[in-house]
């Protein structure tokens, strides 16, 4: 992040404050006090978002201004979460938004240095879009989502941001988009989990840069094209379930070759959409929804 100094010049800070004075509805008055930290959200996540009364960035820029408590980037962050989806009707949300540290709020799990490493939201009825801000959580190894409300896009900034994530839970959401190749900036991620969404497009084959992988479940989503064959790249990859999409082809070779622990696609029935002879467990879409152990015969149901 850019430091206070490098971000407006001494006659454009000055008049800052007094250009946005009632920003918060006087609650609080925005003073010469409020600069910096009006000019490093303004930097950061935009001045029109900040100042849109609408908008949860707003939102959660007036309540940490009225608190009167230092400004933390990652105090605002969390609160635009709670803004952005809805956080007073979320089944859990205990000491959010009080006075009290963020690293005690529910869900969050901060280091020895008091930074966000894990926000683990899961289950609770979070609702709306993923807010690209949490891109600034750049210490968080743990983003976890699933069982939500959500909706939309896997935001770029968060791809672009969060470069110490391991683990991506965003599965059983109602997010749509593609998987961009932005989530290459993601090096040290392990565990990718997006089943249960409305993700299209194809499996991008910039995946195979992300060599800590070793789990990725794309199971029932709109995907479609091939099967990279790029995905053998990875030296990590165990798990790889990829079955109820729109996928075609014959499994890559180079993917069998591989032995992973566990490998599921569409390739049960008399004309399956995916030829997979490595395969542990095949499975048939509509109408008859059935996955099949290859080797013993058995049905089986998910997770395997």
């Amino acid at each position: 992040l850019l430091s206070w100094a490098t971000l407006f010049t001494v006659t454009e800070a000055a008049t800052v404050y007094q250009k946005y004075a009632n920003m918060c509805n006087g609650m609080p008055t925005i003073t010469r006090k409020h600069d910096k930290t009006l000019q490093w959200l303004f930097q950061n996540v935009g001045e029109i978002n900040i100042v849109s009364k609408s908008s949860p960035q707003h939102e959660a820029a007036c309540w940490m201004l009225r608190s009167g408590k230092k400004f933390t980037p990652q105090r605002f962050v969390l609160a635009v979460v709670y803004y952005a989806t809805k956080g007073a009707k979320w089944d859990v949300n205990t000491d959010w938004l009080t006075s009290k540290n963020e690293c005690t709020w529910y869900g969050v799990e901060c280091n020895s240095f008091g930074k966000v490493i894990n926000l683990d939201l899961g289950y609770i009825k979070v609702d709306g879009l993923v807010p690209r801000e949490i891109g600034l959580l750049t210490e968080l190894q743990d983003l976890d989502l699933h069982g939500n409300d959500l909706q939309g896009v896997i935001p770029h900034k968060l791809m672009t941001g969060l470069k110490k994530l391991e683990y991506l839970r965003l599965q059983m959401n109602g997010m749509f988009g593609a998987i961009h190749k932005e989530i290459v900036n993601m090096k040290n991620l392990k565990q990718l989990f997006l089943y249960g969404n409305y993700i299209a497009g194809t499996i991008p084959k910039d995946l195979a840069q992300l060599k800590k992988l070793e789990m990725i479940d794309l199971y029932a989503n709109q995907l479609s094209g091939t099967i990279p064959s790029e995905l053998a790249k990875l030296p990590n990859l165990k798990y790889l379930d990829l079955h109820d999409n729109n996928l075609v082809g014959t499994m890559p070779k180079e993917i069998c070759d591989k032995k992973l622990d566990m490998l599921v696609a569409d390739c049960y029935g008399r004309n399956p959409e995916v030829k997979c002879d490595c395969c542990h467990i095949c499975c048939e879409g509509l109408p008859k929804m059935i996955c099949v152990d290859k080797k013993t015969g058995n049905l089986v149901n998910y997770p395997f």
